[in-house]
């Protein structure tokens, strides 16, 4: 499925998902506004076929980007989508969303593309590889390690020790930019609302007044 998804948007069994592009290519509205602790994201769609996304700005870049990813499995392949918080995964439906979201952003080729044969032999990846690995396709460390086991490429008790490192202090010492383990984003939004506002004005359907109020909206939501 999360190859497929891959297919269909154009990109390849190995590069990268960049998420704010996909929600923007796939006509999403996102907004990342702070919630709580426990709280990931939410997602829903209109009759009209209109998508909408929140993401928790309080979460790690890398955690955002997996909600990202969960929330579009299901905007796209939840047969009964209803709006709810995405929290822990304690359904079918949940454990399918990630799943697909691990999947979509850590595709096996492309990790297997990534580790050396000697590791993929020991089922040992090194804390380098994996640095460089949760670094190209912006993951949180817990994603990739889950990944990585689930497809075999490590062992549960390699996943148990490498679990236990902190992520900063290590990413730190390999001279690593700390800001995928950092929460970030806020308020920001991602829609064609400026687009809109502007083709508005153009027509003379609205003032250059409100034209600029609208502008302020979306520049607020930048900040």
């Amino acid at each position: 499925m999360a190859c497929k998804f891959r297919s269909d948007i154009g990109i390849s069994m190995s590069e990268p998902v960049n998420a704010k592009t996909l929600l923007r290519r796939l006509e999403i509205t996102a907004m990342y506004r702070p919630m709580s602790e426990s709280s990931y994201g939410i997602s829903c769609k209109s009759k009209s076929g209109r998508m909408f996304m929140l993401i928790n700005s309080n979460s790690t870049r890398g955690r955002q980007h997996f909600t990202v990813a969960h929330e579009l499995f299901h905007l796209f392949y939840d047969e009964s989508p209803t709006p709810h918080i995405c929290a822990k995964a304690t359904n079918g439906t949940e454990r399918n969303a990630n799943l697909f979201a691990a999947a979509l952003l850590l595709p096996k080729e492309g990790l297997l593309a990534m580790i050396s044969p000697e590791e993929a032999i020991e089922h040992k990846v090194g804390l380098a590889t994996i640095l460089k690995i949760e670094q190209f396709y912006q993951v949180s460390r817990s994603t990739l390690l889950i990944r990585m086991k689930d497809i075999g490429l490590i062992t549960e008790n390699y996943f148990q020790k490498i679990s236990g490192l902190p992520v900063k202090e290590t990413a730190k010492e390999y001279g690593y930019d700390l800001s995928l383990y950092e929460s970030g984003n806020k308020n920001l939004v991602i829609s064609d609302f400026g687009e809109k506002a502007r083709m508005l004005y153009e027509k003379g359907t609205i003032s250059e007044g409100h034209y600029v109020e609208l502008l302020k909206m979306i520049a607020c939501g930048d900040e």
